[in-house]
């Protein structure tokens, strides 16, 4: 009988293991999931900047500092959403300009990254005549309670769950506290 209640014991503590491997797999995978996504989008507005070559370039002053490229946000870390812009270039039968399409892409775009990441927001800024920073940020997964409201226990069981990241760089680190970033830059076609 003790040998029994002995195996019984093992048992339960193998399969409490295993339930922890599956969830902390799930988090995981969860994570990958939302880089891939935020590295498509990335591609997607890199996309975008080329099929709009033209809306892409800074003005005609040699000093790019002073006219950015119409895809670029005017603050290095800036992650605040576009407003819709007019005219609504998206609609088939709106003519736009290069810079009206511009700017109606990085609305777009940021609409895509609210709808497909938890908390996802994005910032882009030209680091160079020819080059765009961009930054996407989003919530690494529902649990942000790093406390939790439980005792000693639950903390013990959630923790192994609980995502966290830092990432290196200012802009980074320093709008987007509990998020997790992906960094990373966009050419401008010369014309």
């Amino acid at each position: 009988m003790l040998e029994a209640l002995i195996s019984l014991l093992i048992l339960a503590f193998g399969i409490l293991g295993l339930a922890q491997v599956q969830a902390r797999m799930l988090v995981q995978t969860r994570g990958a999931d939302a880089r891939a996504t935020a590295i498509r989008l990335i591609a997607d507005l890199g996309e975008r900047v080329r099929l709009n070559s033209v809306g892409a370039q800074p003005g005609a002053n040699a000093d790019y500092s002073a006219t950015l490229s119409p895809y670029s946000t005017l603050t290095n870390g800036d992650f605040a959403a576009p407003e819709k812009p007019t005219p609504d270039c998206g609609n088939a039968g709106t003519l736009c300009s290069s810079s009206q399409q511009a700017a109606y892409d990085v609305w777009a775009w940021h609409q895509e990254i609210s709808r497909l990441l938890m908390n996802g927001r994005a910032s882009i800024w030209q680091v160079s005549p020819h080059q765009l920073q961009v930054i996407i940020a989003w919530q690494a997964n529902e649990n942000t309670n790093a406390t939790l409201t439980g005792g000693a226990a639950d903390r013990q069981v959630a923790s192994p769950l609980l995502v966290t990241g830092s990432a290196g760089g200012t802009a980074c680190a320093s709008n987007t506290s509990g998020l997790i970033c992906h960094i990373d830059f966009i050419d401008i076609p010369t014309n």
